[in-house]
């Protein structure tokens, strides 16, 4: 394991775009940490102070871009663009009926408490705000609000006091390289195999 973290530190410097890409990701509702990536990239930026700008500028622009396209998801399923099943197998319409209630009835403070809660229920909340049409001037208020919030306290808790967590995060971070290097692999495979299918499916049509 050391090994491993010796041959990465080398590519430290990119951490800033792992961590911009993984967000993009992870608003089109793939598994990957929003924690783990402000954890990780905090731990990174105690060791090397010089990261510290790029990482939190790459964090705070992934992470809002990231609750854009969750909400731009929601407006598509709104209009009809897209189908609720698709949805529904992520999210349940009970969960997004809560969300609507607690959006609703508290505003901005529902932004806020759910920025601090992982396992989906942001995405929910964001997906929900388009869905139910809350407009965009105020999705974006209430989330970049929330963002700062949520992104700096943890972050910051970190970057201060986190010694303790630094092995078991460096770990994850790895795993976490590991999953986007395959995610992006699995998806560059399917766009080949679409491209064959489609100049296949031409050449038939047109022989």
């Amino acid at each position: 394991m050391p090994d491993i973290f010796a041959n990465l530190s080398q590519y430290i410097s990119f951490f800033p775009l792992v961590a911009l890409i993984c967000l993009l990701l992870a608003g089109f509702n793939v598994p990957i940490s929003e924690d783990l990536i402000i954890i990780t990239g905090s731990l990174l930026c105690q060791e090397n102070p010089s990261l510290l700008a790029p990482c939190l500028s790459a964090i705070y622009v992934g992470v809002i871009l990231s609750d854009f396209i969750s909400y731009w998801i929601g407006i598509r399923i709104r209009k009809g663009a897209v189908k609720n099943k698709r949805i529904a197998r992520v999210f349940s319409p009970k969960i997004l009926d809560r969300m609507h209630f607690y959006l609703d009835k508290y505003g901005i403070f529902t932004f806020i408490v759910c920025r601090f809660i992982p396992f989906g229920v942001r995405n929910a909340l964001f997906v929900t705000s388009g869905i139910f049409g809350l407009r965009p001037r105020f999705f974006a208020l209430y989330d970049i609000t929330a963002a700062l919030i949520s992104v700096n306290t943890l972050f910051f808790l970190v970057y201060h006091f986190g010694e303790d967590i630094k092995r078991p995060v460096k770990i994850a971070g790895v795993f976490l390289f590991i999953c986007l290097v395959s995610i992006v692999a699995v998806i560059i495979s399917k766009l080949i195999h679409r491209w064959r299918n489609r100049e296949t499916g031409e050449r038939k049509e047109n022989p």
